[in-house]
């Protein structure tokens, strides 16, 4: 038997692989795309029967070795359940059996007593919600005119310059730099995460651009108008679907962690995985009284999806919920859906796919993890499409974790 054999099956705790034939070079690419691809599904708890497998060579042992820290590293788990007697000879003589053939913990012993409370099940999805205070509100500073952009009125007069700040997040108009006359043919959408700015330029370039603080350097935006707020989060929830084909629309996302938290508005910084993104952003800058949402003209000054996109890849999402906003909010929200009351405002940074640790995850640390070792993709301001017929509805995710809080004004 020359390739390698590969029979996938579930069980209550995890899933199986039985592999049979040879673990060498060429196979331990197989091997390697095959549990890729569970890790895309969502599946960390991994393990491997090998008593069918009669050679393992070096490259067999990296391959193992490697998809054993790459699990480890998001709380998962890849190890050997059995295997052949040529098998456990290589891996003893090399000193790697005995870490490879360790049985992860159980589901509930993975889980800390306070996850073990509070797990919700809405929409064929799992909510698992972890109470960081919720005495914690976070303060909700708006910033200029966002009805300017319809007739492009934006002038110096409505630009400022803000820094990045550890702690600080926010979204609108802008453009990384210092003010407004060299930034002026360069606004776009943006995120502010922590130390780190991105937008997308509105020159045709259609490349993000972004920039992290670091030492003396500390990154600006010269912002037109925006919504920013502080991490004093109240609560942090995972959510993930029952099967490993399901999505969940960002309306019904947000409108269920409103009545599950019992929050009427709240701020929310989500890092999910991407079942598909449907969204906006601008090619021409608003400023010097430009027709930007007129036909024609339209066509060529604002991108609309025109089918989901950056499926399976992994963002960053900045944004505000509010079921009735006030106190100047509702200039700078819209529907969440065109037949709901609810009204929010979300960009999301996009990456390449990672998978996620499902418990104990930092999110300024994969933040700046992200903007560090990744590549950013993409910068989208996200929306509903409910046009009759050719309507493509609104983003969906498949999984991941939200922290947000109620906010002052």
């Amino acid at each position: 038997m020359n390739n390698l054999q590969i029979v996938q099956e579930e069980q209550e705790n995890e899933l199986v692989l039985t592999c049979s034939g040879r673990l060498d070079a060429n196979s331990a690419t197989q091997l390697n795309d095959h549990v890729d691809r569970l890790l895309r599904d969502g599946v960390y708890q991994i393990g491997l029967k090998l008593d069918g497998v009669e050679y393992l060579s070096s490259a067999g042992i990296r391959s193992l070795v490697n998809q054993h820290k790459n699990l480890k590293t998001v709380n998962g788990c890849f190890y050997i359940i059995s295997m052949s007697e040529n098998v456990r000879q290589v891996l003893t003589m090399v000193g790697m059996a005995d870490m490879l053939a360790k049985a992860p913990l159980s589901k509930t012993e993975q889980r800390k007593p306070d996850q073990l409370d509070g797990l919700h099940q809405e929409h064929g999805f799992n909510f698992l919600v972890s109470k960081i205070d919720e005495k914690n509100t976070s303060n909700l500073e708006l910033y200029g005119k966002p009805e300017l952009v319809l007739t492009s009125g934006f002038t110096s007069s409505n630009a400022r310059v803000v820094e990045a700040n550890l702690k600080h997040f926010g979204l609108g108009l802008g453009a990384i730099d210092n003010n407004f006359e060299s930034a002026q043919n360069r606004f776009g959408e943006f995120v502010m995460m922590g130390k780190n700015i991105a937008y997308l330029p509105s020159d045709g370039s259609r490349k993000p651009d972004y920039m992290y603080s670091s030492g003396q350097l500390v990154a600006t935006i010269c912002e037109l108008y925006g919504l920013h707020f502080d991490a004093n989060f109240s609560h942090a929830i995972r959510f993930e679907s029952e099967t490993t084909k399901s999505t969940i629309g960002l309306s019904v996302l947000t409108e269920t962690l409103s009545d599950m938290l019992q929050l009427d508005a709240y701020v929310m910084v989500m890092l999910a995985e991407s079942g598909g993104l449907i969204g906006t952003s601008l090619n021409k800058a608003p400023v010097g009284g430009e027709k930007l949402f007129t036909f024609p003209e339209i066509k060529n000054t604002v991108n609309f999806t025109t089918e989901p996109v950056h499926h399976k890849k992994l963002l960053v999402s900045v944004g505000v919920f509010a079921k009735k906003p006030s106190n100047g909010l509702e200039r700078f929200t819209r529907k969440l859906d065109p037949e709901k009351q609810a009204q929010g405002h979300f960009h999301a940074a996009v990456f390449p796919f990672m998978p996620m640790k499902k418990t104990d995850i930092d999110l300024c640390e994969t933040i700046d993890y992200l903007f560090n070792y990744s590549e950013l993709n993409d910068i989208m301001h996200l929306t509903n499409d409910k046009r009759e017929i050719s309507g493509l509805g609104e983003s969906q995710f498949s999984h991941g974790f939200c922290w947000l809080s109620p906010f002052t004004i």
